[in-house]
Order: C-alpha cells, then structure tokens, then sequence
C-alpha cells in the first residue's frame, strides 16, 4: 500500500545514544538522496545558534554589578522538531522504513511532523525559535511591556533559588579571595599567580538598567535577568513561546503536551540560579566562572586515554569523532583552538580509512592531557573569553634577510598595571636577531628549498610580541590587539591552526599554551607597512645601539613618556627557534611566570566600548579586498599610542559578529 503513494521514497532509520536520557530516533536521508535533492527554500539564516554560548557570556560580563549577579535559566521546548507540521502531500518522500520483528509484515512510516535527519527540518525549526527569540527581546526592550501573568510562571517561581543565593550568600561553591601574586595553584607551574584580578576591567559598565535578554540554542532558550526583573523576563518568554507553538486548549487530544517541557519545569531548568548548566558548561555568574561539568571532565579524560601512547593507527571513522570531541570542548577554553593544527594534518593523508598517529600526533595528545589537568585546577573565568576594547596595542614585524630579526612596540593604556621593575603607561620596546641557523632556511629565490618562509618569522614575531606584553604589565582577564603587516601571520593567528606540519603549526601550539597560562584576551588586526615605521625598524636596525635606534623612531613615539626595553629570555627564545625547526618544546619554555603586579593604581576613565572582533571567528571564510597605499596614507601624527589607525578598516573587514542578526531575516512574504 504505502509503495503506491505518490513521490514515496524510503530510508533507514537509526537511534543516537543520549546521556540520561532514552536513545533518539533520527533517519538517513542521505540513503535515498532525499537531502541532496531537497531545495533549500528554508531559511538558512535562521540558523544563529552557533555563537549563542558566547553572546550569553558577554551579556553575563556586561551586566551592571549594581544590580546583584545575573540570574540565568533555562527553558526547553517539548517534543522539539514534531512541533512543525509538514505537507501532506510531500511527507511520502520523507517515509523511513519501521523497524518490525522477523517474519511480521513490513511496515512504512510516513512523518507529518520535521523528521530528524532531514537538512531542512534544523533551519525550519530554527525559524520558529529564533522568532520567539525575537519577540522576547523586543517586548523586553520596551519600557512600557508589562507581561501578564502565565500559569507556568508560578510553577517555575517554586523551583527559583532562595533570594538571599541572589547576593551570593549561598551558592554552590565560592572561589576564595583572589591568591597573592605569589601563590601557587594546584597543577601551575612554580611561581605563577593564579589569583583572579583586583581589579576590575574599566571597559566594563557600572551603570545601566538590570539585565533583560534572551537568547536561543535549538530548542533551549537561556533566560538571564537581575533583580527585579527576572520574572519579568521568564513571563515574557513564555508569552512569546506561545504565540509561536500553541498552548495547550481544552478540547486537544490526552497526548498533546504543553510547548514548554514540563517534566524539565519541575526538575528546575526553568527556574533562577546564579550556577546553571548551559548549553554543556556550568556559568557561575557569582565567581564568574566557566566550566565543564565532571561527566564532560570525565569523557575528556576517556577520550585521550582511548588513543594509547604506544599506538600507531586508528581508523578515520574514530579520529573524526575524537577530533569532533575535542572541539566542543575546545569552544571556551582559552588558548586550546591551537593545539589541533597536528591533530588535523593526521587527515591529510593518502588513506581514506586509516589514520596514522605519528610522534606529532601524540604530542599534541599530550597537549590537551596537560589542557585537561589545568582545567581541573582552575575554572575558566568568562573574562578571559569576552573580547573588550584593548587595554594594550602593538606592532609588531620580522625579517629574515641575513643580519635581521623580530621586534615590536606596546603601547599600554593608563587602566594596565605595570609589572614590578617596569613604569604605568610607558611604551616597550623589544627585538630579537634571527640566528644564523634560521636564516640559512630562509626560502628565497637563491635558496628555493629552504624550510623556512617570512611568514612563519612573522608568525614568531607575534608570538615574541605577547610575551613582552605579560612580562611586563598584568594583562589577566584585559584584551589586546596585535597588529601586523602580513595577512599569512593575521589569518593564522585568527584561526588558531593549519593542516601543515609546518612551522606555524608549532608557533600555533605555543600561543595556545601561552593564552591560556596567562589569561589574557588576543586580538589581531592587519596594518599596512608603510604605517608599521616603528615595528620595521626594530626588527631590522640591529646596527644601531639602543638609544640611537630610539632617538630615529621619536617622531612615532610619545616622547613625553619615552620608553622602556624588554629582552626575550635565553629558554623563551630557545623554543621559538626550536618551533621554526619544526621541534617540540617543552611547554614550560613558554611558560614564564612574570613578576607580580605593582601596587600603584589605575587612572585615566574607561574609553568607549566597542565590540572586539571574537577569536572565535572564522577568517578564512573572509574575503580580502585589494589594498593599494597612497601618498596620503602614511601621517605621523596618527601614528601616535592612541591614535593608531587599524589597517583593517581600509580593507572593509567584518568578521566574527556576535550580536544576534535583526528582525529582518528570512525571504519576505507578499503583502
């Protein structure tokens, strides 16, 4: 019977394994090339989930403090991707064959509702989500919105944690005091501070009303209110869900089940809490803090012990789920993008099936074990993960003709505390002379096989740049902005990897090693040569002594507040070089710990904010417009500490928006 319907195709189905919960029924439709023939008439826009994690975490970082921690809940829709119906008459196409018991007769299932498995169904369901989404916000932004009272509201309001957990007075765990600048934490190497900030960023608000928003992942909606309005922003939620999925009436069938999960509502994810499990991380917006939950900590740990140190092959099937593993967790933990350049190269291989696991492999293995041990030592603070306006920005450049180097110029903001032995707003200084063993491997046209391209020196250049930058001011929980003149080293240091095994793989290791022991937030730009006189000259004057070179640059420089030099330690510089020779450093080469802050202040009042650029962007799907210089471009008066001009804004780039899109998204409907 069902083979004589009209347009019937037929594909497996199969079950996903879920933790705590019932296996989910989910059908290929790649079988029958149902979702290679399937127009893509949804809107794929509506999709904007893929940043919801961080957009959340920077409403949480600006809230205003005055009004008390942000409270966060969570709302899941019931019954998810069957709250949307289907044609009729095109279901037949999406029919899956049933599973029956040997020799019964075999059974057809046609869906009525989106099916899972079908590339149409997310963006579909997306589309209602993302509305309500938007409903919420814009009745929350509007000051004269007074939500009625929602049934569901008073059963969540049971579950909503003590008033007195608001003022953080019991939660669920409190982080000590911050540490003195001289204690050590469990798992940090010796010396190294790892006490949070005393003080507070000054990009970030003091005034404001209290936070309203709401943001959507699928089918959870994340709630985050402070006092008094969180209740508020739960009924107005609530309101908006049903105005998309229809509540329940008194004439619907027994199994028709209310659009908010109300098995979940009891269980609390639809009440308040200061601590919330979102999206598979722990917020904690008392201590400010992000985690994974133990289950996850305990599946890292499985992961990396199911690939023994020993072992040489594996199939791609496994590698691909590793790797896929290891990248959810990579979302929010600092420095941790970077470690994946050899994991990703074992792919670019000849075999299709078969995966070698080489010494570099195991090696960066050995990596995310060494990631695993820090993350159980400490949680990771949610303003090393919110890019901000930069406290602090540098150029930087490198050569590599005989006789030349690395150097690069900080020009830190009055809100940075200098380190001990250095001076509160004065530029640095630094620079370092290539080898002779990395010049030899230069690829030039007198030396077409060399190993060694100016990029991959320019690569190590930036890498140099941050570490002159921890080493003397205390740039923890602060953003800073990187600039350079090759667009090679501005996409690598942005996407955080390559699938070469070349030299920036082994750079890329050690930034992310270097972010995440030292918490601050990077940030790169491009800027052309021509306005980098600073940066080129530091990297290239080795002739000249110090205050000679300094006294040529004092047209660029501020010369009321001069200049201090910093110097690459003997072990720093070592495990660069080693990284150009493709080697493996130890990680406790780039793991300097710095002096301890000074105890003199802050001044100066906190600029504009701006949106940074997320390093979580994806650079590589950008496209560069041609840049040509003109006589114009280069000014020295706008080559001053604070008035630097990003090259980036000639090159019209947009990358990384974390704001959700507005209202006008989707094809339009005829009047």
């Amino acid at each position: 019977m069902a083979l004589e319907l009209e347009g019937i195709r037929l594909s497996p189905p199969g079950v996903v394994e879920q933790r705590e919960r019932r296996p989910r029924w989910i059908c290929d439709y790649t079988w029958s090339q149902v979702n290679e023939d399937t127009l893509p008439l949804v809107a794929l826009e509506a999709m904007q989930f893929g940043h919801a994690l961080e957009r959340i975490l920077r409403e949480i970082l600006l809230a205003n403090p005055e009004h008390g921690p942000v409270k966060v809940n969570k709302t899941d829709l019931s019954d998810g991707f069957y709250r949307e119906d289907l044609n009729p008459l095109d279901a037949p196409k999406l029919g899956v064959i049933f599973p029956t018991k040997p020799g019964s007769q075999n059974l057809v299932a046609i869906p009525l509702v989106l099916p899972m498995g079908w590339r149409s169904s997310p963006p579909a369901f997306s589309t209602g989500t993302e509305t309500i989404a938007d409903l919420a916000n814009a009745r929350l932004q509007d000051p004269h919105y007074v939500p009625p009272s929602h049934p569901l509201d008073d059963l969540a309001a049971e579950q909503d944690m003590p008033a007195v957990a608001s003022q953080g007075a019991t939660v669920a765990k409190v982080i000590p005091p911050p540490a003195p600048h001289n204690a050590n934490a469990v798992g940090a190497p010796p010396g190294r501070a790892v006490g949070v900030p005393t003080q507070r960023d000054p990009c970030l608000p003091t005034t404001g009303d209290p936070l309203q928003y709401v943001d959507i992942f699928v089918d959870d909606f994340i709630g985050l209110g402070q006092d008094p309005s969180a209740r508020r922003v739960r009924k107005t939620l609530l309101h908006a869900i049903d105005n998309v999925f229809r509540p329940l009436s008194p004439d619907d069938s027994p199994f028709r089940r209310e659009p908010v999960s109300i098995k979940k509502l009891r269980q609390g994810d639809c009440s308040w809490d200061t601590v919330k499990l979102i999206l598979g991380w722990i917020v904690d917006t008392v201590n400010m803090t992000l985690e994974l939950p133990p289950h996850r900590v305990v599946r890292l740990r499985e992961i990396l012990d199911s690939i023994p140190r020993t072992q040489r092959r594996t199939s791609a099937k496994k590698w691909h789920k590793v790797l896929g593993e290891l990248r959810s967790m990579a979302l929010a933990l600092p420095g941790a993008r970077n470690m994946f350049s050899r994991l990703q190269n074992a792919l670019d291989k000849d075999s299709k099936t078969r995966v070698s696991l080489d010494k570099g492999v195991h090696q960066a293995l050995e990596d995310f074990r060494w990631m695993a041990d820090d993350i159980a030592a400490r949680p990771t603070r949610i303003a090393e993960l919110v890019p901000l306006s930069p406290s602090a920005e540098g150029h930087h450049d490198a050569a590599g003709s005989t006789g030349a180097g690395a150097g690069g110029v900080w020009f830190p903001s009055d809100t940075l505390r200098p380190r001990e032995g250095w001076k509160a707003e004065v530029p640095v200084v630094w620079r370092f002379q290539w080898p002779e063993c990395i010049t030899s491997r230069l690829i030039t046209s007198e030396n077409p096989k060399g190993t060694i391209t100016n990029s991959d020196l320019e690569l190590a250049g930036g890498l140099f740049q941050f570490e002159s930058l921890v080493q003397t001011f205390d740039v923890r929980e602060r953003t800073a902005l990187s600039k350079g003149d090759n667009l090679n080293t501005t996409f690598w240091e942005r996407k955080g990897s390559t699938t070469t095994n070349s030299p920036p793989a082994y750079i890329l290791r050690l930034f992310g090693m270097h972010q995440r022991y030292h918490r601050y937030v990077p940030r790169y730009d491009y800027i052309s040569g021509v306005s980098n006189p600073v940066a080129d000259a530091l990297s290239r004057r080795f002739d000249l002594p110090w205050p000679e070179l300094m006294s040529h640059l004092a047209p660029h420089m501020c010369q009321s507040r001069g200049y201090q030099v910093w110097t690459p330690s003997s072990a720093f510089a070592s495990a660069i070089i080693s990284a150009l020779l493709r080697k493996q450093s130890p990680r406790e080469s780039v793991l300097a710990a710095p002096a301890p802050p000074s105890e003199c202040g802050i001044s100066g009042s906190p600029s504009v904010l701006n949106w940074a650029s997320t390093p979580f962007s994806k650079p590589s799907m950008t496209k560069f417009q041609s840049y040509k210089s003109s006589s114009t471009e280069y000014v020295p008066a706008n080559l001053q500490p604070t008035e630097v001009k990003s090259g980036l804004d000639r090159l019209k780039i947009t990358y990384g928006q974390l704001p959700r899109r507005s209202l006008q998204w989707g094809p339009k409907i005829p009047a």
